[in-house]
C-alpha cells in the first residue's frame, strides 16, 4: 500500500434511541400509569493517535465511520443504553481539518479528539406524567448523530530532511549516515516513498533523518511527492550531484524553485555535493562535499547535522 499522508473520511455519530410509550400493567393495579423509559444517547466518533499506525493508507478504502446507535427505551422505566464510542486510530502527527479549519493536531500517542457527536436520546412517556395528565401518550424520538466530512493530514516529526532533484544521491546518503535499509538505484525517481533513519548524538539523543521524494527532473513537485512533510523539519539538506555535467547553479535554481513553498522559513539549510569522489566532480558550490560510496565527507556532514539539531 503506498505511503499516504492525506485522506478524507466521513464520520457520523450514532442516532439516539427512541423514547418508549408504555403503561404499567400488573395484577390488581389496573391503572399503573406510564412507565416508558428514555432512549440512550448515540455513540460518538473519536480519533486517537496510535503508535501502531504509521500513515493514512487504511483510509484509502475505509472511508465511512459510524458510531453505534443508542438503545431504545423500554417499559418498566428502563432506559436504553448509550451507544459506545467508535475509536478510529490515526498515526501520531495527524492534523484534523473540518470546513477548512484545523480543529486538532494529534502529535503524542494517546491524543484524542471527538469529531462527530452522538444524537440525543429520546424521551419516554413516563417523563410527561403530571397531576393533570396521568396517562400521557407522548414520546420523543431519538435525535440523529452529527455527520461530517473531515480531512486528515499527516505531518511526521522529522528533524532533518534530504531533498533534491531525482538521482542526486539522497537515498545512498541516508544509508551512509544512518544505516537505514533503503532502495538505491541508478535510475531517476527510484525512491517513491519517504525513507527514515536515526541519528544519535554523543548524549544518546535520537534525531530522525528523512529522504523525501517529491521533485521531478524539472524541479516540479510530483503528484505522488511528499514534500509537505518538510513542514516540521528543522534542518533541510539540499543534495546536488557533483558529477552531473549540467552546471550545478542551474540544477540548484531549478530545485529551489520547487522547494520554496514547502521549506519552513526558520529551517537551517545545508547545500551538499554528493558523489564528490567521481571523476569530474565539481564541489565548489557546496557547504559540504560527500561521497556515500567511499565515505568521504560523511563524518563531517553527520557532525554538521547533529550540531544544527542540538
Amino acid at each position: 500500500m503506498p505511503f499516504t499522508d492525506r485522506a478524507q473520511i466521513n464520520v457520523e455519530g450514532g442516532h439516539g434511541g427512541n423514547g418508549c410509550m408504555s403503561f404499567r400493567r400488573e395484577p390488581k393495579i389496573p391503572k399503573g400509569g406510564p412507565d416508558g423509559g428514555n432512549g440512550g444517547r448515540g455513540g460518538k466518533v473519536v480519533l486517537v493517535a496510535d503508535e501502531q499506525v504509521t500513515d493514512l493508507s487504511r483510509f484509502r478504502h475505509a472511508v465511512h465511520h459510524r458510531a453505534p446507535n443508542g438503545g431504545h427505551g423500554e417499559g418498566k422505566n428502563r432506559h436504553g443504553p448509550a451507544g459506545s464510542e467508535l475509536i478510529v486510530p490515526v498515526p501520531p502527527g495527524t492534523r484534523v481539518i473540518r470546513d477548512g479549519h484545523t480543529i486538532a493536531q494529534l502529535d503524542a500517542v494517546g491524543d484524542r479528539v471527538p469529531v462527530a457527536r452522538g444524537g440525543d436520546g429520546g424521551v419516554g412517556n413516563r417523563a410527561f406524567r403530571s397531576s393533570t395528565h396521568r396517562a400521557p401518550r407522548t414520546t420523543v424520538p431519538g435525535g440523529p448523530g452529527e455527520e461530517a466530512w473531515i480531512t486528515l493530514e499527516l505531518r511526521l516529526p522529522i528533524d532533518a530532511a534530504l531533498v533534491g532533484l531525482p538521482n542526486s544521491g539522497k537515498s545512498a546518503l541516508l544509508e551512509a549516515l544512518t544505516g537505514a535499509a533503503v532502495v538505491v538505484a541508478a535510475y531517476p525517481q527510484s525512491t517513491r516513498e519517504p525513507a527514515f533513519g536515526p541519528l544519535e548524538d554523543e548524549d544518546g539523543v535520537l534525531y530522525t533523518l528523512a529522504d523525501l521524494p517529491g521533485l521531478d527532473a524539472e524541479g516540479v513537485h510530483r503528484r505522488d511527492g511528499h514534500l509537505e512533510q518538510l513542514e516540521r523539519a528543522r534542518l533541510v539538506i539540499h543534495c546536488v550531484d557533483a558529477a552531473d555535467p549540467e552546471p550545478a547553479a542551474d540544477r540548484i535554481a531549478r530545485a529551489e524553485a520547487g522547494l520554496t513553498t514547502f521549506i519552513p522559513p526558520d529551517a537551517v539549510r545545508l547545500l551538499v555535493a554528493t558523489r564528490a569522489d567521481e571523476e569530474g566532480a565539481d564541489t565548489s558550490f557546496a557547504d559540504v562535499a560527500v561521497d556515500a560510496v567511499t565515505g568521504t565527507g560523511v563524518p563531517e556532514l553527520r557532525a554538521r547535522i547533529l550540531s544544527a539539531l542540538s
